[in-house]
């Protein structure tokens, strides 16, 4: 059977390998599934931002039309070269469109073709994860959240990109702050190391200044007044990130893991039949964030999600393109999906 354990994920994914080219990334930490992805893009060879040769779908679409998945993984790229096809948004539930067409793909895998599929938390038997991991060119790779060695790894290899050191107690005080979500994570070492940039080594008094709560619970207070239509929140809440120097890409990449996870809960809700507040207290979230979530989950029905996850995507990609208008693009990303969500609440 084509698994890897988590501790040897890592492993795996430092060297290239075509010989599974068929993807499925799993687990709760969405950032760090999301993360994987780039990573798996990347040993490709193919630029993920290139719309001729990358093309991302989304689960529930696939289940609808499971034709667009195969169409796109046997269409040549237009100037040669690997196609790197995204699924994301998979869930734990029947999916059987998708995993059958995993399992065909894993057994008859295109031609230069990479096809990663981006899932939630699946149980060993989940169809989705049983084809991949039952495929001859498909491969399995559980993601679970950071551990002490996998988060200290991570650090060390921003460090040694910056020409960093630490001290153990910084480094202690750096942990306390990280491990919830992969990406979140390494943006704010990334933050943290271009604030040091320059000094040789890394202090406490420097992680208390750039790593703290305006980092982190500004960002999720941001987030989620953009997800449940709270639209003369945001404002505010964007000036305060902005005074605090918070890169546009840590806004723009948790608004879409957010998103992102609120699709997976809601296809609990409309497939599984489970009820809102069951399927957010499943995951287990801050108490400061509980309500918001279980507000945002109650409002967005997966058509909606799929469009909105659509246009966060193109935005993100728009400010790469023009990184002289990316802070322009992040507020009108978060208030359209501030007015959208409004629009969804004076409708119930």
């Amino acid at each position: 059977m084509a698994q890897k354990k988590a501790g040897e994920v890592e492993a795996f994914l430092s060297r290239r390998d075509t010989s599974f080219p068929v993807v499925l990334l799993y687990g709760p930490d969405a950032g760090l599934v999301s993360e994987r992805a780039a990573k798996i893009a990347e040993l490709s060879g193919v630029d993920a931002a290139d719309p001729f040769s990358a093309v991302t779908l989304q689960a529930d679409e696939v289940e609808k039309d499971v034709g667009r998945l195969f169409d796109e993984a046997r269409t040549l790229s237009l100037f040669g070269g690997r196609r790197f096809v995204r699924v994301r948004g998979a869930g734990s539930g029947s999916g059987k469109n998708l995993a059958s067409a995993v399992a065909a793909l894993g057994d008859d895998p295109p031609r230069d073709a990479t096809i990663v599929v981006e899932g939630g938390d699946m149980k060993k038997g989940a169809p989705l994860r049983l084809a991949a991991e039952k495929g001859r060119a498909a491969m399995a790779l559980p993601c679970y959240p950071d551990e002490a060695r996998a988060l200290d790894g991570m650090i060390d290899a921003e460090l040694k990109i910056a020409a960093l050191s630490i001290s153990k107690e910084a480094r202690e005080a750096l942990r306390e702050r990280l491990g919830a979500d992969r990406l979140a994570s390494r943006g704010e070492v990334q933050k943290l190391c271009l604030y040091c940039h320059g000094k040789g080594a890394i202090e406490i008094a420097d992680i208390e200044a750039i790593v703290g709560d305006v980092s982190v619970d500004t960002v999720d207070e941001t987030i989620d007044a953009a997800a449940t239509g709270e639209v003369k929140k945001l404002p505010e809440l964007i000036e305060r990130l902005t005074a605090a120097g918070t890169q546009g890409f840590l806004l723009q990449q948790g608004l879409l893991r957010h998103f992102q996870s609120l699709q997976l809960m809601r296809q609990s809700v409309e497939k599984g039949g489970q009820s809102v507040s069951r399927v957010a207290e499943s995951r287990h979230p801050h108490f400061r964030r509980k309500a918001a979530l279980e507000t945002a989950l109650g409002l967005w029905p997966l058509s909606e999600l799929s469009t909105v996850l659509a246009r966060i995507e193109a935005d993100i990609l728009q400010s790469r393109k023009e990184s002289a208008l990316a802070h322009t693009i992040v507020q009108a990303t978060l208030l359209g999906v501030a007015v959208e969500a409004a629009r969804l609440r004076a409708r119930r």
